[in-house]
């Protein structure tokens, strides 16, 4: 029984490490992390109509990643990108759309960690290296990355959405690995 709970938890670090591989060296984008305004974005105002909070649980002693979703209704757009045909998205002011969550709409830290010993690209031939992690301490999800390519350290602090907040954030269409729909990572809620 062991056995076969390790040789999972292998395949699953194995998948982890592909993906994290696949968006850090992009065939063409000379071994750069993806650029997020290379897909069609969007800056804007929001007001949350409900939300769906998925995973996140303790289980056996890990934390799920959170993949939160949500229904909101687009109160001002402040800018658009021109390279998409954002009204056949149902992107326009006064729309209710689902949007996901690149992070969680429930509280979370965002962190930025310089790491002096990792290499940097030095061109096509040579990947970034960057270690993502996720845990869950003080009621907040911490997703930190450590980087050769940060020169200094951050935290973001997102206190969470509930119905009825209303935020502003820029969000982009298609974004890596998620479902075709308007995703956001940070957002500001708007007192």
């Amino acid at each position: 029984m062991k056995a076969i709970g390790l040789i999972i938890g292998v395949i699953i670090l194995v998948a982890i490490l592909v993906g994290a591989f696949i968006l850090i060296k992009i065939p063409g984008q000379g071994g750069s992390l993806p650029q997020r305004a290379m897909l069609p974005n969007v800056e804007f105002e929001g007001t949350i109509i409900s939300l769906s909070l998925v995973g996140g649980a303790e289980e056996g002693g890990d934390i799920t990643r959170p993949r939160d979703t949500g229904v909101i209704r687009i109160d001002k757009i402040n800018s658009i990108s021109d390279n998409f045909d954002w009204i056949s998205a149902g992107i326009e002011e006064g729309n209710e759309i689902t949007i996901q969550f690149q992070n969680s709409a429930r509280p979370a830290k965002i962190k930025q960690i310089p790491d002096p010993e990792a290499p940097i690209s030095s061109g096509d031939e040579s990947p970034v290296s960057a270690t993502l992690s996720f845990t869950k301490e003080n009621g907040y999800f911490i997703y930190s990355t450590k980087s050769g390519t940060i020169t200094e350290e951050t935290e973001t602090i997102l206190s969470g959405l509930e119905e009825g907040f209303k935020f502003s954030a820029r969000g982009s269409y298609g974004y890596a690995g998620l479902p075709q729909s308007l995703t956001i990572g940070e957002y500001e809620i708007i007192f």
